[in-house]
């Protein structure tokens, strides 16, 4: 599957990885996710090097991974430990390698590094607003779309009135304002407002700018694929977009809220979930009968004002893919162990993320522009 390399995609939940080896399809790649006694999550290919099986229909004993079809035991870092039918003196061939993958575990998510090896990774691409005291509830849905038309799904500021006239576009705002934007290879950040169309003039780039710059952008988009709605400072919307294959999308989409007694929270999360649901349901309905698949594939489409963030994504997705593709050697990437203790730049020795990086590029300007 094309995709940018050298980037973090969440890829799972936690909660979904336990100590039974669970085989899923991600970035057109059959992978088996594990957990050792410690706990720790790991991933390879779901082959056997030996004859194939599936090692997703095996189990776990121990600190090992053990194929269903002839006892193989596999480590951690993909070494065979033991050969069953050569006995325990038994020399193993060095060839009886599984590669591993190089994942992280935070914010209840499983991301896996899609790219070159390295002594030290960048960090993970998630939003510090939603750390610190936030509850939230999950819903899961996979579309039959390509990844780049269900994130620029949620880019689409124009939609609103006319797929969601029952829910969320209610009211006829069928005017946008702006959106402004800005934009770099960590993300986009989104500043719109749509109103009823009463014949008023439009503010041009630059007032939308000045109006911008003390207020919270009202959509984030860090690369390669997460998003976040800010609808209030005590609710946010959060979605992972998982690429499984060239035609299919998983989603993990949060609601971050902050009532916290846990009664009255569960229910608030129940409810909220529903509605989620029920608005994606109507995107749904439209995208998938988009073409063609892959947005960036499109020779033919012909953006408006509008769909500045639309066009904003191509751009970067263009630039990362390129970037990846002259450092590839390989058709796939080559997974490595990672570090066994985190590198300054990870999470729990920094706070930095994308986008703080985006607000830190956006004061730099603004200084310039102030001079």
């Amino acid at each position: 599957m094309r995709v940018p390399r050298n980037q973090w995609y969440p890829v799972l939940e936690s909660r979904e990885v336990k100590r039974k080896p669970l085989g899923v399809e991600r970035l057109g790649q059959r992978l088996v996710f594990w957990r050792d006694a410690e706990g720790r999550v790991h991933a390879h290919p779901d082959r056997c090097p030996h004859l194939g099986a599936a090692l997703s229909s095996g189990r776990v004993v121990g600190q090992h991974l053990v194929c269903p079809f002839h006892g193989f035991e596999f480590a951690s870092d993909g070494h065979c430990q033991y050969i069953p039918a050569n006995g325990r003196q038994g020399k193993i061939p060095g060839s009886l390698r599984l590669p591993p993958y190089v994942l992280r575990e935070a914010h209840d998510l499983i991301w896996l590094w899609w790219g070159t090896p390295s002594v030290e990774y960048p960090p993970l691409p998630y939003f510090s607003v939603l750390e610190g005291r936030w509850r939230q509830g999950t819903v899961t849905a996979e579309w039959p779309v390509h990844y780049t038309r269900a994130i620029e799904n949620q880019l689409d500021v124009a939609h609103l009135p006319f797929v969601h006239r029952t829910t969320i576009g209610a009211g006829g705002r069928s005017r946008v304002e702006g959106p402004y934007i800005e934009a770099n290879d960590q993300g986009i950040q989104v500043w719109v407002t749509n109103t009823r169309d009463t014949g008023q003039p439009s503010r041009d780039q630059s007032a939308l700018a000045r109006a911008a710059k003390d207020c919270e952008p009202g959509l984030c988009f860090l690369f390669p694929a997460c998003w976040l709605l800010n609808i209030s400072p005590k609710l946010k919307i959060f979605v992972a977009f998982v690429p499984i294959h060239e035609r299919r999308t998983r989603f993990y989409l949060r609601g971050y809220h902050q009532v916290l007694a846990p009664g009255l929270a569960q229910l608030y999360e129940g409810l909220l979930g529903l509605g989620n649901r029920w608005i994606l349901s109507q995107d749904q309905r439209v995208v998938t009968t988009q073409t063609p698949a892959n947005s960036l594939d499109t020779r033919d489409d012909c953006l408006i004002g509008a769909d500045r963030a639309i066009a904003a994504f191509r751009r970067v997705q263009a630039r990362l893919l390129k970037r990846g593709e002259l450092g590839a050697t390989t058709d796939h990437p080559m997974p490595v162990i990672p570090p066994a203790t985190p590198s300054p730049s990870e999470p729990g020795n920094t706070r930095e993320t994308a986008s703080t990086q985006i607000a830190e590029e956006r004061a730099r300007r603004s200084g310039q522009n102030g001079r």
